[in-house]
């Protein structure tokens, strides 16, 4: 069954010609290939948000979660394992870097 015939709630909206976006960890193409396509089946534009791993503050930020919002250690370093980067070559019509500002912000650049 493909991203777009399972009905979810981005489907939808990406069909009601609203914006959309898919926040979870994706880390390669074939996660984030079926989404990518049913979004350009619909003639909408696509744009990555690429966060450069930390393992170390990613370890350290899941640590500070409790009960099921915490994810096993071995999940998070399983995917910072299959992690890449995105590109425009993977379908998107555009690729954004974000990094954490420091001071509880974000920094995007393109």
């Amino acid at each position: 069954m493909s991203w777009a015939s399972r009905g979810t709630g981005a489907d939808v909206a990406v069909a009601a010609g609203r914006s959309v976006a898919v926040d979870n960890t994706n880390p390669s193409p074939q996660e984030w290939g079926p989404p990518v396509e049913a979004a350009h089946a619909r003639g909408v534009t696509v744009t990555a948000y690429w966060f450069p791993p930390d393992a170390a503050g990613s370890l350290r930020r899941n640590a500070a979660r409790e009960g099921r919002a915490r994810v096993p250690d071995i999940g998070v370093l399983a995917t910072l394992k299959r992690l890449r980067e995105p590109s425009p070559a993977d379908g998107f019509d555009a690729v954004r870097e974000v990094r954490l500002d420091g001071r509880g912000g974000f920094e995007i650049r393109d």
